[in-house]
């Protein structure tokens, strides 16, 4: 649709079809930066980069989007719907989904590829996102539970965060040998040096 109504044609997958620069331009209104590239995702359309802090404060952007403009109304319903539908977001016995139930309508939380993930946090103003450098997705959810825990928006004993904070590794016999669990400096951090959006 969008395409259509820029009057543009059916490639917009190309970086430099208009409904690409439109992304990217509001991309980095929302980031606060301009991105210094981009990569190509399974659907094959253009993923911008930005910084860590960058994605936190577009989280936050969406926290605290007000309505009145075609944007801050989108902002809005996509948060909104995310908090009403968790099973939409990622679908059943995804971290998204589980992670967000367990936050009761109070986050809008997504994962991307490569250990990324975000936290759209509107009763705080904020927006969290994490990055593990090696991509590795069981330590993204563990780190994202851990900072929801702290900023007091879940609960470290219900089960659907605690699977995260302390989910067991099990050999094949069933024998459970160890844990993933959040690096104690996590957990006892000041929030002003979690790097959150605002």
């Amino acid at each position: 649709m969008l395409s259509q109504h820029l009057g543009a044609g059916p490639d917009y997958h190309e970086l430099d079809h208009p409904v690409q620069q439109a992304a990217l331009a509001a991309f980095e209104e929302v980031t606060g930066e301009d991105s210094p590239g981009w990569g190509i995702d399974g659907c094959s359309a253009p993923n911008f980069a930005c910084t860590l802090h960058g994605l936190a404060r577009a989280g936050a952007a969406f926290a605290t989007a007000t309505g009145g403009s075609a944007r801050g109304d989108a902002m809005i319903a996509l948060r909104e719907a995310m908090m009403l539908h968790p099973e939409l977001v990622a679908g059943e016995g995804r971290a998204c989904t589980n992670i967000m139930r367990a936050c009761h309508g109070t986050a809008a939380i997504k994962t991307g590829a490569e250990g990324v993930f975000l936290a759209i946090l509107p009763e705080l103003g904020k927006g969290a996102a994490v990055k593990i450098t090696d991509g590795g997705t069981r330590a993204a959810e563990a780190t994202m539970a851990a900072i929801l825990v702290l900023l007091g928006v879940a609960d470290r004993q219900d089960p659907l965060i605690a699977q995260y904070l302390y989910a067991p590794i099990v050999n094949r016999r069933g024998i459970r040998c160890g844990e993933i669990r959040p690096v104690p400096a996590l957990e006892g951090r000041a929030l002003g040096q979690l790097g959150l959006g605002r």
